[in-house]
C-alpha cells in the first residue's frame, strides 16, 4: 500500500509542470492583448519660427477620443509625464496646450483606431495613431491654431497656415519620445500596463496607478 501511494505521488508531481504549461496555452490569458497606459504632452515652442506650415484642413480625421469607454479604449490619468510637463511649464521659452493619457491596446496596423488630440484651449488639434508589426509604431498629426499668411511663391500665397507637426516612427515602451517642429513638440510615453476587462473604469485607472507608481 505505501508503495502504492508513492508511486501516485510521483505521477501526480511529474503532471503538475505539465499542467501548468497546457493552462499557459489554452488558457484565456495566453490570448490577451497588452495593453498600454498612453500619456502624451503637446507644446508650443515660443522661441522659434519657422515657415513649416500646413493648411488648416489637412489633419487626419480621428475615431476614438482619450475619454472613450470600450473594449479597446479606457481614460486614465496622467502619471508618468508629470516631472516633464513641469519643466515645461517653468520654462518661459515653452507653452503646454495639452497634456493626456488613455489606456489602450495595440492592434495591427490595418486595425488600429486614431485618437483625436484637442486641447481644451483649442491651441491643438491632432491624432495620435498607434500600431504594432515586428516592433511597436506611432504616427503623430498636430495642428497648432496659430494662424500665419505666407506671402511667398505658393500658388495659394493668401491661404491661411497653421504650423504642422507630422510624424511617424518606431517607439519602444518605457522610453520617452520626443517628437521635435520649430514650432511645437510633444513627448509620447507608453508603459506596459496589466488591465482586465472585468474591473469598472475607475477601478482600472486606480489599478493603473498602483502599477505604475510602483514602477
Amino acid at each position: 500500500m505505501y508503495y502504492f501511494q508513492t508511486s501516485i505521488k510521483t505521477i501526480l508531481l511529474r503532471l503538475k509542470p505539465i499542467s501548468f504549461i497546457g493552462f499557459l496555452f489554452f488558457s484565456p490569458l495566453t490570448f490577451a492583448q497588452q495593453w498600454y497606459h498612453v500619456e502624451l504632452i503637446v507644446f508650443e515652442q515660443l522661441n522659434n519660427t519657422s515657415a513649416e506650415q500646413g493648411s488648416a484642413s489637412s489633419i487626419p480625421s480621428a475615431s476614438v477620443s482619450p475619454n472613450t469607454t470600450n473594449k479597446y479604449m479606457q481614460p486614465s490619468v496622467n502619471s508618468t509625464l508629470l516631472d516633464s510637463a513641469a519643466k515645461l511649464k517653468r520654462s518661459s521659452a515653452y507653452r503646454v496646450h495639452y497634456h493626456q493619457s488613455w489606456r489602450q491596446p495595440i492592434q495591427t496596423k490595418s486595425q488600429a483606431q486614431s485618437v483625436q488630440i484637442v486641447s481644451d484651449n483649442d491651441m491643438i488639434y491632432g491624432r495620435l495613431r498607434l500600431h504594432k508589426g515586428t516592433y511597436l509604431y506611432a504616427t503623430l498629426d498636430l495642428q497648432l491654431n496659430r494662424v500665419s499668411r505666407q506671402n511667398n511663391n505658393w500658388s495659394d500665397a493668401n491661404a491661411v497656415r497653421k504650423p504642422y507637426l507630422q510624424e511617424a516612427r518606431r517607439v519602444r515602451s518605457i522610453k520617452l519620445h520626443f517628437f521635435d517642429h520649430p514650432n511645437l513638440g510633444a513627448l509620447l510615453k507608453l508603459t506596459p500596463i496589466a488591465s482586465s476587462a472585468s474591473l469598472s473604469p475607475s477601478q482600472s485607472i486606480m489599478h493603473d496607478i498602483a502599477i505604475l507608481t510602483a514602477q
